[in-house]
């Protein structure tokens, strides 16, 4: 005997149980998409802050963390409208967050393993996973004055000195640049820097707006951040190390 149809009270009833978070090795295969040029007209007006180069290697040291949905979400009521946000994609799935532990830096290709070998062998396998608390956030203009970010402020911390310390000192013996009193930060969105006095001085976000910084200090009091691993990742390869539970 063929089974009945349900009824659409008996679908509503039983709604399906919430999609699993992506793991976080997903983000490391799929870290930037192809490339397509440096022209600014291809990256909605952006401007390579290291043109490529063959031979060079685009890297960048990091702690990265991957929001929850309902976390995101909070996050995303504190993007600008004038602004694109970085905590989702287009099309709405949350994306990895992080905050920088080097300069955008351009290895050589004889470079690439020795950098990789020298931060972890910096850091040590006796680092431990540790919490990240936030105070504010503000507008920070990157070092090209040619964008500026909206970023979550994180509050002092001595395990972030620490990782920073580690990938200055393979830096500076290998005559890369270092990462100079650091601002940690996770920029939640960006903007093209408008270099117009009114501009300026018309922010999406005004510093005396009572409701905003109320609804800031709501969303930064949820969050409860566990920095577990630092990552490094050169050309489209993102290598990880674990740190200590």
């Amino acid at each position: 005997m063929p089974k009945r149809p349900l009824s659409p009270s008996a679908v509503s009833s039983n709604p399906r149980p919430p999609v699993p978070p992506l793991p976080d090795r997903f983000f490391d295969q799929y870290a930037s998409a192809p490339r397509i040029g440096d022209d600014p007209e291809l990256h909605d007006g952006r401007i390579r802050q290291s043109p490529h180069i063959e031979g060079k290697w685009p890297t960048h040291v990091y702690c990265q963390w991957i929001p929850t949905e309902s976390v995101a979400a909070g996050l995303e009521s504190l993007v600008p409208v004038t602004a694109s946000s970085l905590v989702h994609s287009p099309l709405g799935a949350p994306l990895p967050l992080h905050v920088s532990l080097s300069q955008p830096l351009m290895l050589t290709t004889q470079d690439r393993d020795e950098f990789r070998k020298g931060v972890w062998e910096t850091i040590g396998d006796n680092s431990r996973c540790f919490s990240l608390k936030f105070k504010s956030t503000d507008w920070l203009a990157n070092p090209t004055q040619t964008r500026e970010f909206y970023a979550l402020l994180a509050e002092p911390s001595d395990q972030l000195t620490t990782l920073v310390d580690a990938t200055n000192k393979v830096c500076q013996a290998m005559s890369y640049p270092t990462l100079e009193n650091p601002s940690f930060h996770v920029s939640l969105a960006w903007r093209l820097l408008d270099q117009t006095s009114a501009a300026r001085i018309a922010r999406t976000r005004l510093p005396d707006d009572p409701d905003n910084d109320i609804q800031v200090q709501r969303v930064i009091d949820t969050l409860d951040v566990k920095i577990e691993t630092v990552k490094i990742k050169i050309g489209r390869t993102v290598h990880s190390k674990d740190l200590l539970s």
